[in-house]
């Protein structure tokens, strides 16, 4: 029997877990196959919900759901934490003891935030890309704030969803218009890149927007440390700010399996070839969305074409046909501009991001992958998706 060990049931995971069932579905009624996904929560949760919930006040129960409704009946699940990963030996120990082998291995184990590589950020800092409960205590402080200073954007690089930290930006700003009392307050955006948005023409299309909202830009600021007492941050460049309340997006870094099983680089990430996502030196495990070290967005979109192509390599290596497929780098991440409009960062290994104008219709099109998360992982919108991506995947013959 062919063994096929998907650890992490986040989109990249789950996906790839329901279309190797979908695929490999003569073969798995066979006892030819079995396909197992290895996780410690056992609830899913779709993280592009948090924007919502910290800055409209969106329900955090429903961006959760119980990964058994998600994944195929024909799937092995087993809630239970990965511990360490062994890829000589084509093993993983984990924290219920036990002992999992594997012929393929999909290394989708995501990323975390570690507020504590910062000086004073931990407890003081109201972020929305820990958790829903984050997001939600987030939306209180935001809902609750009278007036006075707010310092929003980036720690460090790299972190979840590029354009996370502008859309959380425009959503305050319009929450405070709204409510009748943004002449009060005082919106600070800061950066370690040169200008708003990291590829050129995205931050063309949103820069002159920061400019007619009165949102102050702090490009090349490097954080080096928080003084919650004194209400300042602190730049490596030797500038400092004033705040009352700070929405920082968090370091992020690889999960403890990782550093654990010492199979990643000094923050955790997982080296892998960005066309087959191959863990570097393997050619039996494959890693997956955030968790790698591949120079691209850290976004669900990633993760989700990832996952395809990976799936059909290992199809049809389990079927004997070999050969492996490559992606082609196309990423799709939306960027809301508040007032009911959206642009989006579109491109691919070749193709450079081009400039595209927010509008209603952009904002259609995020609600709408929004709306159809739950399906889309369990592969029911396959076919719209592939015509809405085109080809994002091609195989070839060798290794």
């Amino acid at each position: 029997m062919k063994r096929v060990l998907i650890v992490g049931a986040g989109s990249g995971g789950t996906i790839a877990a329901n279309t190797l069932s979908a695929q490999l579905k003569k073969e798995i009624k066979r006892n030819e196959v079995e396909i197992t996904v290895l996780d410690d929560r056992g609830k899913h949760i779709y993280q592009p919900g948090y924007l919502h919930v910290a800055f409209k006040g969106a329900d955090p129960e429903k961006i959760v759901k119980d990964e058994h409704e998600l994944l195929n009946p024909a799937v092995n699940f087993q809630i239970d934490a990965a511990r360490h990963i062994d890829l000589n030996e084509r093993e993983i120990k984990t924290e219920k003891g036990k002992t999992l082998s594997y012929d393929y291995l999909i290394l989708s184990t995501g990323c975390r935030t570690n507020p504590d590589l910062i000086p004073g950020l931990s407890g003081e800092n109201y972020d929305f890309h820990t958790s829903p409960e984050a997001s939600y205590r987030t939306w209180k402080a935001i809902s609750e704030f009278k007036g006075g200073d707010i310092v929003m954007g980036i720690t460090t690089l790299p972190h979840m969803c590029p354009p996370s930290p502008n859309e959380s930006v425009f959503l305050a700003d319009e929450f405070f218009r709204k409510k009748g009392i943004r002449d009060r307050v005082d919106i600070t955006f800061i950066t370690p890149y040169p200008r708003v948005y990291p590829a050129e023409a995205i931050s063309e299309c949103i820069e002159p927007l920061f400019e007619e909202r009165d949102i102050r830009v702090e490009t090349f600021f490097n954080i080096d440390s928080i003084d919650p007492e004194a209400g300042k941050i602190f730049s490596m460049e030797g500038d400092e700010i004033d705040y009352d309340l700070i929405s920082l997006i968090p370091p992020h870094e690889g999960s403890p399996v990782i550093f654990d099983s010492e199979i990643g680089d000094e923050e955790g990430w997982i080296e892998a070839d960005r066309f087959t996502m191959l863990v570097q030196n393997f050619d039996d495990a494959f890693a997956i969305g955030d968790c790698t070290a591949i120079p691209i967005s850290k976004s669900g979109v990633v993760a989700h074409l990832q996952a395809h192509t990976v799936s059909a390599t290992i199809a049809d290596g389990i079927r004997g046909i070999g050969g492996v497929y490559r992606y082609n780098g196309r990423i799709n991440c939306p960027l809301e501009i508040g007032d009911g409009k959206c642009t989006f960062v579109v491109s691919d290994y070749e193709e450079p991001i081009k400039k595209i104008e927010p509008s209603r219709i952009g904002y259609l099109q995020k609600w709408m992958i929004g709306k159809g998360y739950w399906k889309m992982l369990k592969g029911g919108l396959d076919i719209p998706m592939k015509f809405y991506f085109g080809e994002t995947c091609c195989k070839q013959q060798e290794y």
